[in-house]
């Protein structure tokens, strides 16, 4: 099918006269629409509950595509819409028909709801936290559902977090409220530069079926945006252009012919078939964009401007290719091959190969006619895609208690094993990743090593050290654990991967550390690679490059200091993951303490008290299953995790635990104190408060009152 997204420019326009109109607009036209069953939920609980998200969400609801365009084309005339009417059954939500209003069985807060949707319909949405937050808070409300209907409310902003976007990691996290969905929908944006939110969602939706787009045996293209080959760029509307002329980006398309295949050969319209990657340049260093083929409907008897292949823009920035694209033959998507190397590590385009490598080790190739290896050039390219190709520098960052050491395990083994480290974290068990990771460390394979104040080059690269012989007092040149593993690696096998794990990279000085060698890190940097370098090193004075097959897994607490505050060389040269708390991993019945919402409550005060960086992560209270143990976490674990926090702040404390009896006056303390400032101490760890149900069920509890104990 032929992308089309005239569904976008239809709902704005239904969106803002509602905004415009208000409330009695929406509930006489809401009155008027021919809906296609006489048992219309969304009129049966009084005008004033007839609100614009209950509105939209309801004429989402599945009833099936004919019944759909009934009700929709019934809007299109009581609204009097002026823009085109949806080519295609519009790319919207489509909930079960079950709970699609957004109040109580007539007992909402329609006066919220409507404030919410003014804010969203705006073309710049300010979105208040708190009204946001309090929308979840309806009974039947989740974030799947508030964000679905945002979507349509404007789908220039939002992205539903949904199944459909559970294909990029970053929205499989649990969402709670604004400040995580906040968060993610950065995360997003990132990972689809210069893409819309629509655009995103048809794309991630696309990938989820079972003819996905991308899988193991997409091909690459690159092609020029000079259409008629008279030096005018058709990648965007510019002046220059004729005013029908049919542009790339904003059509959805690439029509143009003189690209170059696999074999650096012209190849014939026809050939780019679903799922395959285009990279549009002008010139031979500047790039435009990266899309996926959806359909490719030209005409085999020529190139024609209307027929058109048609694509998923994935990547809609301008960025350099090093004045290589010209010789390049992207045989395959592989970080490692130099060749590749002038669209695969240039800054606007990495992001975008980074998700499609990802997409393809998780999809199996589709058969497609006529694509069957042909040459000795194809088998080999064909092997390579079965490669799964991580980043080669990557840090997990996030607060205490998240799991980066596990995680940095996890990675480290899926790596050397050639497997997708979501799989492998699906489908083994974490004794068995444990011990293949133990395998694989008295292999040396892996290494790992934590990073402390008083870590040195010396210790990483090579230096001189004392060494005790009887009475005599000698020193030798010694190799550090980095250039010891990077010998190793260059000295083996090409093909076979090895890691190093280091632990805690933030509270190392990284310029002390690495020295001259971060650059040597880089990918492109790497030996074997079109910039390969290599370094003499201070003490030894022999030549050192980094190898292709060595992988750097960094964890880092931002706790212990923010990633914006991260050495700048660092942050340049490394992948960064974020892990923030999973309150999913909790038990959600810890002898009637809801685990779950008990740690989502307390980071939310702390995210109010300090800030985000400085919650509390799930492993904390992953193995929790009784109030015993409930009793030993918080005494031993999370009540110094926040004195520390808060630097023994106690009011702040209470606060955070929404003043529950582990914080009380001090009993010692006279009596003519300072009322407004009590002394306060720690609740005795032989108190019998510690391990009743009810004490951990005030800090989730709403309105909560100070205990005057």
């Amino acid at each position: 099918m032929m992308i089309d997204y005239s569904w976008v420019p239809w709902f704005g326009e239904l969106v803002a006269k509602i905004a415009k109109n208000g409330e009695g607009y929406l509930v006489e036209n809401a009155k008027a629409v021919r809906w296609t069953k006489d048992d219309v939920s969304l009129l049966r609980y009084g005008d004033e509950n007839i609100d614009p998200l209950s509105f939209l969400y309801f004429l989402a609801r599945d009833r099936g595509d004919e019944m759909l365009h009934s009700e929709l084309k019934s809007v299109h005339e009581v609204f009097s819409i002026a823009a085109e009417y949806p080519k295609i059954v519009p790319f919207i939500p489509r909930p079960n028909g079950v709970n699609t209003l957004f109040h109580q069985g007539g007992k909402g807060r329609p006066d919220l709801i409507w404030r919410l949707f003014k804010q969203a319909a705006k073309e710049s949405p300010q979105i208040s936290i708190s009204d946001f937050d309090d929308t979840l808070k309806i009974k039947n409300v989740k974030i799947k559902k508030l964000t679905q209907t945002l979507f349509m409310v404007n789908p220039n902003y939002f992205l539903p977090a949904d199944d459909t976007n559970g294909v990029v990691p970053e929205f499989r996290k649990n969402v709670g409220n604004y400040d995580e969905y906040d968060t993610r929908m950065e995360a997003i944006r990132r990972i689809f530069p210069g893409c819309e939110p629509y655009e995103i969602n048809t794309f991630l939706a696309t990938q989820r079926e079972k003819e996905s787009l991308i899988a193991k045996g997409s091909c690459s293209f690159h092609v020029s945006s000079d259409v008629e080959g008279n030096g005018q760029d058709y990648w965007e509307k510019t002046e220059a252009l004729p005013k029908d002329a049919k542009t790339f980006k904003e059509n959805h398309v690439v029509y143009t012919g003189g690209a170059l295949n696999d074999k650096d050969q012209p190849y014939t319209v026809k050939e780019p078939k679903r799922g395959d990657i285009v990279v549009v340049h002008f010139g031979r260093s500047e790039g435009r964009g990266i899309g996926v083929v959806e359909e490719n409907g030209y005409n085999p008897d020529g190139w024609h401007a209307d027929k058109s292949i048609s694509v998923y823009w994935i990547n809609k920035n301008r960025g350099r290719l090093d004045g290589q694209l010209g010789t390049q033959r992207f045989r395959r998507l592989v970080p490692n091959l130099g060749r590749y190397q002038a669209c695969r590590n240039a800054d606007a385009y990495k992001v975008s190969f980074d998700l499609i490598e990802r997409l393809q080790s998780s999809r199996e190739p589709s058969p497609q006619p006529g694509r069957e290896s042909e040459s000795e050039v194809e088998e080999m390219a064909q092997a390579e895609y079965d490669d799964h190709s991580p980043s080669l520098n990557t840090v997990l960052f996030g607060p205490p208690g998240t799991g980066k050491t596990w995680e940095a395990v996890s990675y480290a083994v899926a790596i050397i094993d050639r497997k997708d480290h979501a799989e492998l974290s699906k489908s083994e068990e974490r004794k068995s990743v444990k011990e293949r990771f133990e395998k694989l460390k008295r292999e040396e394979q892996i290494e790992f090593v934590t990073f402390h104040q008083n870590y040195a080059y010396e210790d990483f690269i090579e230096g001189i050290r004392p060494v005790l012989n009887e009475n005599d007092l000698t020193y030798e040149l010694r190799d550090g654990i980095f250039k010891q593993i990077s010998q190793r690696a260059e000295s083996d096998d090409p093909n076979r991967r090895y890691v190093l794990i280091i632990d805690e990279i933030n509270r190392g000085n990284i310029a002390k550390i690495f020295g001259e060698l971060i650059t040597l890190v880089e990918p492109s940097k790497r030996l074997g690679e079109k910039d390969e370098a290599t370094a003499t090193l201070p003490y030894s004075q022999k030549s050192f490059g980094v190898p292709s097959n060595l992988y750097i897994v960094g964890t880092m607490n931002t706790a212990d200091r923010s990633i914006a505050l991260l050495d700048t060389a660092l942050r340049r040269r490394f992948d960064f993951i974020e892990m923030m708390p999973e309150p999913s991993w909790v038990e959600r019945d810890i002898e009637g303490v809801d685990g779950q919402k008990l740690l989502t409550n307390i980071n939310v005060r702390i995210k109010a008290e300090l800030d985000r960086e400085h919650q509390i992560g799930h492993t904390y209270l992953i193995e929790v299953k009784t109030i015993e143990h409930l009793a030993r976490a918080f005494q031993h674990s999370i009540l110094p995790l926040l004195q520390e926090y808060f630097y023994d702040d106690w009011e702040k404390i209470q606060r955070v635990l929404n003043h529950n009896p582990f914080i009380r006056r001090d009993p010692a303390a006279p009596s003519d104190g300072d009322a407004d400032r009590p002394m306060l101490e720690l609740l005795p760890h032989d108190d019998e408060q510690w391990r009743q149900a009810e004490s951990y069920q005030r800090i989730y509890a709403s309105d909560q009152e100070e205990p005057n104990g």
